[in-house]
């Protein structure tokens, strides 16, 4: 597909500090929020390349207050000026979720500023079926229905009128395993699902196990189509998104993965590539002033791509919104916010 972004030599093997160094007109002096942060991930690859463009605020959140501080740490011996706040965010947990919002809010408040830039970068990839305190299957939860929580609550905060604002989510190649399983969240044993909710066939052996139990690629898989799904229902509310592609890369998430998952994830052929590498186009898609949302939302390499079908349906975007909404207990028009 055509891709409109500014600096069509960017690729694989950029690194999150020249994307950075490209853009850094537009990341001085913003307020941007970056989620799934931890030492050597792609949250703290994202967060070194845009501190040494002076942005006025990083706002730091990880539910491990000691990896933020650390990472802090590491911004602060090259970058000493960057101004950091730091959020503790269990984005499993909806609580956790509103009261970190709500942080974030008085941080906003004092500084008498509006956020410019919402990376949801925090994800997980976990080999065993465990459910949230709500009854949520917990890949789900924390890739999908916490930062779509977390975004709706900040919105109000945000740069939209302005048309400066982003929301960039982390998502994954593995979105073609999956649609989001409407008619089976949560993969519970013995549900009917239907067939357009079924996974894709003829994937690498070990991805799909066909034991009747738990599937963590499907739930991965289904979690990460929701992230672009969400993409472009934000896009379709006035608010520009778009959903990222890091590449593989050796960070914890990949770490986490059974031996099955590993298994199909090197019967892939993967370009492997480094937490800078990876880090480079979320840089690209949060502050490329050439990236259009009406060409398209998902993003690989620091170019858009075209994604699957069931993960670019504006159909399925609303289904999902709606869906979220039910499941977090509250309506999200644009810029207010009512009970059900």
């Amino acid at each position: 597909m055509e891709s409109n972004v500014s600096h069509k030599e960017f690729g694989a093997r950029t690194k999150s500090t020249e994307a950075a160094k490209a853009f850094s007109e537009q990341i001085r002096g913003k307020i941007i929020l970056v989620t799934g942060i931890s030492p050597k991930s792609i949250g703290e690859g994202v967060a070194l390349a845009l501190a040494a463009h002076r942005p006025d605020l990083l706002i730091l959140a990880s539910r491990t207050l000691s990896k933020i501080q650390a990472v802090t740490h590491s911004i602060h011996v090259s970058h000493a000026h960057v101004k950091i706040q730091e959020v503790v965010v269990d984005l499993s947990s909806l609580k956790s979720v509103r009261a970190a919002a709500e942080s974030c809010r008085e941080i906003l408040g004092n500084e008498g500023r509006r956020l410019d830039v919402l990376f949801n970068n925090a994800g997980i990839n976990i080999s065993e079926r465990r459910l949230t305190e709500e009854g949520v299957e917990m890949q789900f939860a924390t890739n999908h229905l916490g930062p779509f929580l977390l975004t709706n609550l900040l919105l109000p905060f945000m740069n939209i009128g302005r048309g400066g604002a982003r929301v960039i989510n982390t998502s994954s190649e593995a979105h073609r395993i999956s649609p989001v399983r409407f008619s089976d969240i949560n993969q519970t044993p013995g549900a009917k699902v239907e067939f357009e909710d079924q996974p894709r066939r003829g994937m690498p052996e070990g991805t799909l196990r066909g034991d009747g139990g738990y599937e963590p690629s499907i739930a991965y898989g289904q979690s990460k189509t929701a992230t672009i799904l969400f993409a472009v229902g934000l896009n379709s509310r006035g608010v520009k998104s778009f959903a990222v592609m890091p590449g593989t890369i050796a960070t914890d998430l990949v770490r986490g993965m059974d031996e099955a998952g590993l298994k199909s994830l090197n019967q892939g052929n993967f370009d492997w590539k480094s937490i800078d590498e990876g880090a480079a186009t979320l840089v690209v898609a949060g502050f490329d002033p050439g990236l259009n949302d009406e060409v398209g939302v998902y993003l690989d390499d620091c170019h858009l791509k075209r994604p699957s079908k069931w993960a670019s349906d504006p159909v399925k975007a609303e289904k999902l919104w709606a869906l979220s909404e039910k499941m977090v207990g509250e309506r999200f028009g644009q810029g207010n916010v009512s009970r059900l």
